[in-house]
């Protein structure tokens, strides 16, 4: 075999082996000591230390002298930082929207965070003869309808603040309202900004853990049945965590 590319074959052979390095942390292990990493990736513990070395000194894992335990390093995080802003949301977003309204046969909306409103910036649209939409691109208010509160409910104090005080006539029950969905990752709407259509819906983390998005799935509010509201609740849910898990977020569930 020629050195070119018996070269080139060890080359591809210590790019793999790096990868296996900072594929060993997790959320369950985010700092491994040498052994440890080593075992992981089956390697003798100087190979091991050579390509700690290289990716420790391109910022890639960082060491910590007192514990001499390894985690990844701060250009991980401005990779996937960039990488998180490249990803388009609603290229993401639009399968597995439709997916959902042929499961539920109601519209599925995807809306945004724009200044102290939310937009809807896609939406499949319902397969029922009599189906409910929204015009793409209009604002609405963050503090009615489900899709407005799954946002809402994952801002700062001052911001809700001061969306509270554009509420006209609000729920009185509202701000435990959303601190419940902080905890359930859900919320209802029924005739709440619009008489006659209801909503469930939730939200979309982005890759730093932000509520910028929502998912919901609306209809006519004669469909709504609690049965059928309580079904819909899950499976916005688990579509947001898809979405937002495609987005880069890593979520976990709290324990009650």
């Amino acid at each position: 075999m020629p050195l070119e590319k018996e070269n080139g074959g060890q080359g591809i052979r210590t790019v793999q082996r790096a990868l296996d390095i900072l594929a060993c942390f997790d959320e369950e292990q985010p700092q491994l000591n040498l052994t440890q990493i080593s075992e992981k990736i089956g390697l003798a513990k100087s190979t091991t230390t050579r390509l700690l070395a290289t990716l420790e000194q391109n910022g890639y894992v960082e060491k910590d002298l007192s514990t001499l335990k390894y985690k990844l390093g701060k250009q991980i995080y401005y990779l996937g930082h960039i990488a998180g802003k490249s990803i388009e949301l609603k290229t993401i977003a639009k399968p597995i929207m439709e997916k959902l309204r042929d499961e539920t046969k109601e519209t599925i909306n995807l809306h945004t965070l724009e200044g102290i409103y939310r937009v809807c910036i896609e939406q499949s649209l319902g397969l029922n003869t009599i189906s409910h939409s929204i015009k793409i691109g209009v604002k609405h208010p963050l503090w009615a309808g489900a899709g407005g509160k799954a946002i809402l409910a994952f801002q700062n104090e001052e911001f809700t603040q001061t969306v509270l005080e554009t509420a006209v006539n609000p729920r009185p029950q509202l701000m435990s309202e959303l601190e419940e969905i902080k905890t359930v990752y859900f919320c209802s709407s029924i005739d709440e900004e619009e008489v006659g259509s209801s909503a469930v819906s939730a939200p979309i983390f982005d890759i730093n853990g932000v509520v910028k998005a929502s998912l919901s799935i609306s209809g006519p509010t004669s469909r709504f049945s609690q049965e059928n509201i309580t079904n819909y609740q899950k499976l916005v849910k688990d579509a947001a965590f898809l979405i937002s898990s495609k987005m880069g977020y890593i979520h976990q569930e709290k324990v009650l």
